[in-house]
């Protein structure tokens, strides 16, 4: 075990029961100000196992998308396009809500980040305080491009899905991580694998997400869109960038940057995609700077 569990707890964990399908959602407890994370593409919310530790003033609840993690896999009449993500986080708004824990911050890294946008573009008064972590919304497509992207996943879905990769041991899964990863730490690999590898019956190691999950994404928007999106966005926004990650060398990430109205971007100097995993620290200090950012209003 790492040092981080020398520092907090692991949360505790419980499937939300929401309409249509339940979520899990990871509780990190204490008496701060609710924090909502949603993780990226193939990630879960145990990933800011890290960024809890770090912020012991908030309490930290992060959400396991449908066919991620501890979340069960979406039937196969349903889907797992960003409007069932951002259906699934509304209603987890929703109920949190019901329990008193309106979240004062909800923070997505990568295409956690592309949900929390759309939400916080879209139905503005629903985000008090938005933070995107190596994120500004989803790469655009021209109409010929949609229609190709379309086919391409009208194909996939035909040929039915493709198992993930399984390992002989959890040091091949992490090593694995890497590969795809090539700037993540080893401890960052650590802390992405330690909580959510299952071991099977034939004693190999798999990760908890849907085959379903593979292949293209049907749908993408305009730029003009993307622009439109965060023109609407009311709330205060950081944006939090690594230095050699995806969102600097982002072609549209000037111009949606400089649409929304209450933005601030920082870059994190020698970090990568997975701030989360490799630069906690950075994540609690900007849910803390944002914490003193007035609130959107509903």
């Amino acid at each position: 075990m790492g040092k981080d569990h020398l520092l907090r707890v692991p949360p505790t964990t419980r499937l939300l029961p929401l309409p249509g399908l339940p979520l899990a959602l990871h509780d990190h407890g204490g008496d701060g100000p609710p924090v909502l994370l949603l993780h990226g593409f193939l990630d879960t919310g145990r990933s800011f196992d890290a960024v809890a530790a770090a912020a012991p003033h908030l309490r930290v609840l992060a959400l396991d998308f449908r066919g991620h993690g501890a979340s069960p896999r979406a039937p196969l009449c349903a889907s797992y396009h960003q409007l069932d993500h951002l259906k699934d986080l509304i209603r987890t708004l929703d109920r949190l809500e019901e329990e008193g824990l309106a979240p004062e911050i909800l923070a997505g890294h990568s295409m956690g980040g592309i949900v929390a946008l759309l939400l916080a573009g879209c139905w503005p008064e629903r985000v008090r305080r938005l933070l995107l972590i190596e994120s500004l919304g989803a790469r655009p497509a021209t109409p010929s491009e949609q229609v190709g992207r379309l086919g391409r996943a009208l194909r996939a879905f035909a040929g039915g899905p493709v198992p993930f990769r399984s390992f002989a041991t959890p040091a091949a899964a992490a090593a694995r991580v890497r590969e795809n990863n090539p700037r993540l730490s080893a401890e960052g690999a650590r802390r992405f694998t330690e909580p959510i590898l299952r071991r099977r019956a034939d004693g190999r190691w798999e990760f908890p997400f849907d085959p379903r999950l593979r292949g293209p994404s049907p749908f993408r928007h305009s730029e003009e869109f993307w622009l439109e999106v965060c023109r609407r966005v009311t709330a205060p926004v950081e944006v939090l960038a690594g230095e050699h990650g995806l969102l600097p060398a982002f072609p549209a990430a000037a111009g949606r940057l400089a649409a929304l109205p209450r933005a601030r971007l920082r870059t994190v100097p020698g970090a990568g995609h997975a701030l989360h995993l490799d630069h906690p620290d950075e994540i609690a200090a900007a849910l803390g700077r944002l914490l003193t950012s007035p609130a959107t209003t509903a």
